[in-house]
């Protein structure tokens, strides 16, 4: 029977695509569902995602696909959106179990995640894949031999759509080799070595004498929490595999002598995300500040082929069954959010029955003879709140919900509640807190060897040695002046109902909603019919800013590109920004000011990022960034500091390239800009126009390091009224590589060091990983030689900030603690280091800031150039001497 969504799709044939291969066959490679090409052909993987596979296949010495059966477990295309239901399933299942039937296979290669849990269960790719496991015992499954293997891998298509999942398809493909070669033996799902474990709670300090007995200075000692910072639950250490212990919030006595035991013995702590749990340690009152520390997730993030998540990792490494925390709260986090709900439901319905009645009064009032209440319109948290109420899922539901929605809600009802382990059984709190201590202890020795194998040991000690400094920033906090930002508020609002009468007058759409891609593209592309930059992988035309903003200067006679742009802005600014401020002011530590959460894992090449609100994406530019920027202050009688590296991706690329216009531009101070203009157009600097030539020159050499393409400067370029086609964009970008002869012979070593190794190694020693640098589809493999010239320049940066943020700490905010002076890190955006002092102390510290941030790193090419900054806001700053 046809699928139904076919002929939506634009296929003319509907019919099921089956399986194909030898049979019986020793390999099966079984995916999930067909693609476009393979409906159209009726055979699983053919087109581009065929081509890839058979690279894998002949490039790792494993069997042509012509001796592999292969198949999906659907067998309908549904389309690039369609979500599979337990109906396909239903469906479809018949015919795999057929094709197992009859092709009987002893290894079983499943790509991605859905047809991985139909083999394994209920598991994902980041704990199993890449692993040869016994295929578990299951009744639908009874008829293949106990000696059948599942290899999970991640799914090809996944590393053609996202190149950042090309190294994982990769990895699985040459640890499947490393299988077949008998070089991995097959694994048992949950094969725990310690199936009898000892976890307890110490409710006296007998007790945590007796569980801390053994440990020594040359001990490791993990250290997990739970619960959150304004509403600790527990802290639990384990120091021996199998075993661990649980100390409540409560038991303030066992948790002083726990603290006093850390300080006197000094083992070495581990966790996983010390960022998190240091801060919880300090609502514990039990702080380890001065302590050394590993951290298992900064390890996991180092070898970047391994999950971050420490339940996944857990199983992937010492085969832990581990629970989710929703899995131990059950329904009790979604009742909370029900409750939550409810009241917000029927605050909003009072004021709708309050709003009902006074339009009844009035129109009776104006001689009307109504007998029913009218209908006046509900606010969208009023409907909001309703719909997420019928949902079986109302937490996760709600936190979907749009920005001003959540934020509506807040204001009305504050934060929803977070259920806690308070609200189950206490054995079986205590098993799923001691579970990830037990399961830190175990992964710490494994995750370490393998960084020293590696060599990246000096790395991980550099990642360790910022979070004093950062965790030290997450502390202290930014100052908002809320009345300020309320004030801001207000002006955005009427600025945003301003725009959005405009953008209705302009397109004569009631419900334009600029916010809308899909609404945006079909104005834009459709009724005026303007080019179609760049394509989004849904198959439209991308209306992200940068598009807007060059079709914005190229077609001036559309004001409405403009007015769409600054809607957005501002719609942002206020409702992801300002109208959240308040409540994050309000949370713990209750000090007025904004604690960010910060994570250093999140970005490959080191950027720090942040969450809670997102500090590092405050606006720069507009109509109303000053104003923003205006309501970050100082505490009385302190000012506001920063200092900025100037250049410092060019000055990495110098080093990194050795190229002689680079070095010497950096060394003798001369416009590293104008020269580039000069080779450019053939006019000399003091003959250069500002937009004609130095605007593109500059954008070239900033683009350089990000690995900018003709394409990326073009569209640069036309946001900012300079007419440069593709073309044009690649002819100025191959007289720059003319000029930076050096750059040039950098970007091709890097590529074959990426083809030669799989990945580029960087000036810290950090590894990127290149999985489509050998890929037949050109857009992979192009990505993918990006990745691998780009990665180190941006990284070069980002270890210089990080040595600076060290010698920053140590050298200058530790002395000056013990000197009685204040002073705070409050923020690292990009290249620029942020801090508040006492007023007056500003110049002295102004002159130590500017040599740590310049004497690093050692043996570098060229010198390090830093400006500063201070003032009592962060609009409002003057330079150092300046007035």
């Amino acid at each position: 029977m046809p699928h139904p969504l076919l002929s939506s799709q634009g296929l003319r044939s509907a019919r099921p695509v089956h399986g194909y291969g030898p049979a019986p066959c020793g390999l099966l490679l079984c995916g999930e569902s067909p693609g476009y090409h393979e409906a159209r052909e009726g055979r699983p993987f053919v087109g581009r995602t065929g081509e890839e596979l058979s690279r894998y296949l002949d490039g790792i010495d494993l069997p042509d696909r012509d001796e592999v059966y292969l198949t999906n477990i659907y067998r309908y295309y549904g389309g690039k959106d369609y979500i599979y239901t337990t109906e396909d399933l239903e469906r479809d299942e018949p015919f795999l179990l057929d094709e197992l039937h009859r092709v009987q296979p002893s290894l079983i290669i499943s790509m991605g995640r859905h047809a991985s849990r139909w083999f394994l269960g209920d598991v994902d790719m980041d704990s199993c894949g890449a692993i040869p496991w016994r295929l578990p015992p299951t009744d639908k499954l009874d008829f293949l031999g106990p000696e059948t293997v599942i290899f999970p891998v991640v799914h090809i298509a996944a590393g053609m759509h996202n190149p950042e999942m090309s190294p994982y398809v990769v990895s699985g493909f040459q640890q499947l080799a490393a299988y077949l070669r008998g070089e991995i033996e097959p694994r048992t799902l949950f094969d725990d070595p310690y199936p009898e474990v000892r976890y307890e709670e110490i409710v006296s300090t007998e007790g945590l004498d007796r569980a801390l007995e053994g440990v020594t200075h040359e001990t490791l000692l993990a250290i997990d929490t739970e619960g959150y910072p304004h509403r600790p639950w527990s802290l639990q250490f384990s120091h021996r595999a199998g075993s661990a212990a649980l100390i409540r919030a409560s038991a303030r006595d066992v948790l002083r002598s726990f603290r006093e035991f850390l300080y006197r013995v000094r083992p070495r702590l581990i966790f996983h995300s010390a960022l998190h749990d240091l801060g919880m340690l300090r609502a514990l009152d039990c702080d380890v500040d001065g302590l050394s520390y590993d951290d298992t997730m900064i390890m996991a993030y180092l070898l970047q082929l391994e999950p971050q998540g420490l339940k996944a990792s857990c199983l992937r490494h010492c085969n832990m069954r581990m629970q989710s925390y929703d899995d131990i709260m059950g329904d009790v986090s979604n009742d909370l959010a029900r409750e939550y709900l409810t009241w917000l439901f029927d605050g909003e319905q009072h004021d709708y029955d309050e709003r009902q009645q006074a339009e009844f009064d009035l129109q009776r009032a104006y001689g009307r003879k109504i007998k029913k209440l009218p209908n006046v319109p509900r606010t969208a948290l009023h409907r909001a709140s309703g719909r997420v109420l019928q949902s079986k899922r109302p937490r996760e539901l709600w936190l979907d919900q749009v920005e001003d929605i959540q934020v509506a809600g807040y204001a009305r009802l504050g934060t929803m509640p977070e259920a806690t382990l308070d609200y189950v059984d206490p054995q079986t709190a205590i098993h799923y807190g001691c579970r990830d201590a037990d399961g830190t202890t175990r992964l710490q020795p494994c995750y370490r060897a393998r960084l020293s194998s590696l060599k990246l040991d000096d790395t991980y000690q550099l990642e360790l040695a910022t979070y004093p400094f950062i965790d030290r920033m997450q502390r202290i906090g930014l100052k908002p002046d809320l009345a300020h930002f309320a004030e801001l508020s207000l002006g955005l609002g009427a600025e945003i109902e301003s725009l959005h009468q405009e953008l209705v007058h302009s397109t004569g759409l009631v419900n334009f909603n600029a916010n809308s891609g899909d609404q945006v593209a079909d104005y834009l592309f459709g009724t005026l019919g303007l080019e179609e930059m760049k394509m989004t992988r849904g198959g439209r035309g991308s209306t992200n800013d940068k598009i807007l903003e060059a079709l914005e200067h190229e077609h001036p006679e559309y004001p409405i590109i403009s007015t769409i742009r600054t809607y957005r802005e501002t719609y942002k600014l206020k409702h992801t920004f300002v109208d959240r401020l308040p409540d994050f002011a309000q949370r713990w530590p209750y000090d007025g000011r904004i604690h960010a959460t910060f994570r250093t894992t999140r970005v490959v090449t080191g950027r720090l990022a942040a969450s809670d609100p997102n500090v590092l994406a405050q606006p720069e530019h507009g109509k109303f960034a000053i104003d923003f920027k205006r309501g970050w202050v100082c505490e009385p009688g302190h000012v506001l500091c920063q200092w900025d590296e100037s250049q410092v991706e060019l000055r990495g690329l110098a080093h990194l390239s050795q190229d002689a216009v680079l070095l010497h531009a950096f060394r003798t101070g001369i416009d590293l800009h104008a020269v580039l203009a000069e080779r450019i157009f053939g006019v000399k600097p003091k003959d250069q126009n500002k937009s004609k030539h130095r605007l593109p020159a500059k954008a070239i050499n900033f683009g350089i390091p990000m690995g900018m393409t003709n394409r990326g400067l073009s569209v640069e370029l036309r946001k900012n009224g300079v007419d440069a086609d593709e073309d044009t964009a690649q002819r100025w970008l191959d007289e720059t590589l003319g000029l930076y002869t050096g750059v040039a012979r950098y970007m091709e070593e890097r590529k074959e060091e990426a083809r030669r190794q799989g990945y580029v190694r960087c000036l810290s020693g950090r590894i990127r990983y290149t999985g489509g640098i050998r890929s037949r589809d050109d857009r992979v493999r192009e990505e993918a030689e990006r990745f691998a010239f780009s990665t180190p320049i941006q990284e070069s940066a980002t270890m210089i900030l990080k040595q600076s943020e060290a010698i920053v700490y140590n050298d200058i905010l530790v002395p000056w603690w013990k000197m009685g002076r204040w002073v705070e890190p409050i923020l690292q955006v990009h290249d620029c280091l942020k801090l508040e002092t006492e007023d007056g102390l500003q110049n002295e510290l102004n002159v130590l800031m500017r040599r740590a941030m310049t004497e690093v790193p050692n043996g570098f090419s060229v010198p390090l150039d830093v400006a500063g900054e201070w003032g009592y806001n962060t609009a409002d700053m003057v330079s150092f001497g300046g007035k």
